[in-house]
């Protein structure tokens, strides 16, 4: 799950088509990528309502907060929230925080109504930039006087009011935080726009910030200017995302020590973790890669991109949709993109039947279905035949596929001759995407 983001505006992300599979009556389905221009002037961060199935992206210099389904059309765009930044929603997802970062204030979102419930303040010229849940609390990253800190907001009390924590460090900027999805209590820091970067990690489970541990990344490895981070599902690492070095640092919780790299070049700047474990990283002038939990090599996804910004993508928690911000180009607005079944292996389907088969005798259609990684026990492979009685196809069952092989058989007796056309489709799973293939046999006399 992704809790923080930060970035700047937007363009076009073109989807990379499903893999080209070889000979007749193979095929797998491909979901279409969306694309849609916002309503905005910027951006900033984008969040995922998985119970509303909304879209939330951050417009600072308009002042608004776009909210939009899950193929990316505009549901409503929340004006009045000036200098939107930050955003994080509630772990029942029924309201959404957004950091002012120009009102000196966090507002509170309903998440059903797409209005402004509530506005507490954070102190004069806080200018607060990045939010976290974490301990129970709404943690906020500030800069004030030429300096950035931490703070809290319980807004679990019936009158919420914001406290600035002591950190136990120096922050230039306002820090980028983030939260762990398998410890409620962790929140991590990250000095970004310097070199080297750093990062802190803190226990909040007595409602301050107590430190476990603190590095800067000036060796082994070095990094510098830190763009984006996110914490791993099971709360072992962190994804690191910067200018430099040109690969997704993977760095360990417990002691911020290296423990590998997601590959990429030309200036990572954006990574988000499904819930699920699957990781997504971006770089401005590289693919769109995903990974499948605890791999940092080969990506089993990749999107093309053009100006993907800084924190730019997100996960449904399906962990299927992943959505990329992408933009400014030629005076362009800034676009989200729906890229469906990003956490999804890609699935091969072929049938195979004879070129033609005498009436009234056995006729048999053969078919596999394989992936990268194994199927569900009990899979099925649902199959319909059109023929001149049946022009709109008429069901012939439900097949179950081998678990060693992936193989399956249909066997029929027709009793009229001409074409008929066979049409198998797998419906897909949690980790595996759909697809059809079609056969067609001439029934002889």
């Amino acid at each position: 799950m992704r809790i923080h983001k930060r970035a700047a505006a937007v363009l076009a992300v073109a989807l990379i088509g499903s893999l080209s599979l070889a000979g007749a009556g193979a095929g797998t389905a491909a979901a279409e990528e969306t694309s849609v221009a916002l309503p905005s002037a910027s951006f900033r961060d984008i969040v995922v309502d998985g119970v509303h199935d909304r879209v939330f992206v951050s417009d600072p210099e308009g002042g608004s907060v776009v909210v939009t389904d899950y193929s990316g059309a505009v549901v409503q765009q929340i004006t009045g929230e000036e200098g939107a930044a930050g955003l994080v929603l509630s772990a029942d997802s029924t309201k959404l925080y957004v950091a002012l970062s120009t009102a000196d204030a966090i507002a509170e979102i309903d998440t059903a109504t797409l209005t402004e419930t509530g506005r507490y303040p954070t102190g004069t010229d806080t200018s607060p930039q990045t939010l976290a849940m974490a301990g129970g609390k709404l943690w906020f990253g500030y800069t004030v006087a030429s300096a950035g800190g931490i703070g809290s907001l319980d807004v679990a009390s019936a009158a919420p009011e914001a406290t600035l924590v002591p950190s136990g460090r120096f922050w230039h900027y306002a820090p980028a935080l983030a939260a762990s999805p398998a410890d409620p209590n962790v929140l991590v820091a990250g000095e970004e726009g310097v070199s080297p970067a750093s990062l802190a990690v803190y226990d909040t489970a007595a409602g301050d910030l107590r430190k476990r541990v603190e590095r800067s990344f000036i060796s082994a490895p070095s990094i510098s200017y830190l763009n984006d981070f996110a914490v791993t599902a099971d709360g072992q690492n962190i994804v690191v995302a910067a200018n430099n070095p040109s690969e997704h640092q993977v760095i360990r919780l417990s002691d911020l020590s290296s423990n590998g790299f997601h590959s990429s070049w030309q200036f990572p700047n954006a990574v988000a973790v499904a819930t699920d474990g699957t990781v997504a990283t971006g770089a401005e002038g590289d693919f769109v890669k995903t990974y499948r939990p605890g791999t940092t090599w080969p990506a089993f996804r990749e999107y093309v991109v053009n100006n993907l910004q800084r924190d730019g993508l997100a996960w449904a928690p399906d962990e299927n949709r992943l959505f990329a911000i992408t933009g400014f180009s030629y005076g362009s607005a800034p676009t989200l993109h729906v890229l469906p079944d990003a956490g999804k292996l890609d699935t091969t389907l072929s049938l195979q039947a004879p070129a033609t088969s005498p009436r009234g005798k056995d006729l048999t259609v053969t078919g596999q279905l394989s992936a990268a990684e194994p199927f569900p026990a009990g899979t099925t492979v649902d199959v319909t035949r059109t023929d001149a009685a049946h022009p709109a196809g008429t069901p012939v069952g439900a097949f179950p596929v081998s678990a060693s092989t992936g193989e399956f058989m249909i066997t029929e007796r027709l009793r009229e001759t001409g074409d008929v056309t066979y049409t198998a489709t797998y419906k897909g799973d949690g980790l595996h995407r759909s697809a059809t293939a079609q056969a067609t046999v001439t029934i002889t006399k």
